[in-house]
């Protein structure tokens, strides 16, 4: 089970208000460590300076789209192991074949749903 003060959470999203609710929603759930990226290759760079447990990506977004950002993750020898939730309303998932991504997260984010796809792929948060 970990501890959400010890998780480091990435948020890509291009829309600042996006990125602002999804920390909002993990440091409602107790992570403290949230790095927001506003773009694709913003995120890849964050990637390859720190390790994250999760990554949590719009699914639209200008240059890099949150597809092609899980297919580089899945693709990467180091980052591959890094659960990648994508953000989107369902009227997007039927874009997403399985495999790309682990989890999909309801925008507007909520609370709970942070919460179930943390715990479907890290294990009940303390």
């Amino acid at each position: 089970m970990p501890s959400a003060k010890a998780l480091k959470i990435l948020v890509v999203d291009d829309q600042q208000t996006m990125r602002g609710l999804a920390r909002q929603c993990l440091k409602r759930l107790g992570v403290l460590d949230v790095a927001l990226a506003a773009s694709g290759d913003a995120a890849l760079e964050l990637l390859n300076q720190k390790k994250f447990d999760a990554v949590i990506s719009d699914l639209n977004m200008p240059g890099l789209s949150g597809i092609e950002l899980a297919e580089k993750i899945k693709s990467h020898p180091v980052l591959k192991s890094i659960p990648v939730f994508l953000a989107t309303s369902d009227a997007y998932r039927d874009r997403v074949t399985e495999g790309q991504i682990d989890h999909f997260v309801a925008k507007p984010f909520s609370v709970q749903d942070m919460r179930e796809a943390i715990e479907t792929h890290l294990g009940a948060l303390t």
